[in-house]
């Protein structure tokens, strides 16, 4: 009875533990994505969030009063914060991260130092929330709000 046991244990843990290796995964490149677009960011690369986004990304937040959709208007938007900021750094505070199925969160709280080309430096305190989607084996920024 005994050799059953372990057997059919030693049978049904892998497909028990599948899901959560497969999870630890996922965490790691929806991490990746994010350190990735922080890295850009802070490097004032037009290329920031626009390389991790979908094609109907969202982001509201500081950067507008409006809805920013599409990630073409992202770029644009990115793109004229830099040309208007001669640099900013984007420090993130205690990041959290949550993946359930082909969806990811990331959240915390941020600090951002803007160094505007006109005008003193500033800072602006506040918290975030990135969503993401796994969409044909890659994790795409579906919206962000800071």
């Amino acid at each position: 009875m005994m050799y059953k046991q372990t057997v059919l244990a030693l049978v049904f843990a892998p497909l028990l533990l599948a899901p959560l290796l497969a999870r630890g995964d996922d965490l790691a490149e929806v991490q990746a994505v994010f350190d990735k677009d922080l890295r850009l960011f802070n490097a004032q690369n037009g290329e920031a969030f626009s390389g991790s986004a979908h094609e109907d990304v969202v982001l509201f937040g500081i950067l507008s009063p409006f809805a920013t959709k599409g990630k073409e208007n992202l770029q644009r938007l990115v793109q004229g914060y830099f040309a208007d900021h001669s640099r900013s750094i984007f420090k993130i505070v205690n990041p959290k991260f949550f993946i359930l199925n082909a969806s990811a969160v990331a959240w915390g709280a941020f600090t951002i130092t803007e160094y505007p080309k006109v005008g003193p430096r500033g800072t602006i305190h506040g918290r975030y929330t990135y969503t993401y989607t796994k969409t044909d084996g890659k994790w795409q920024l579906v919206a962000f709000h800071l």
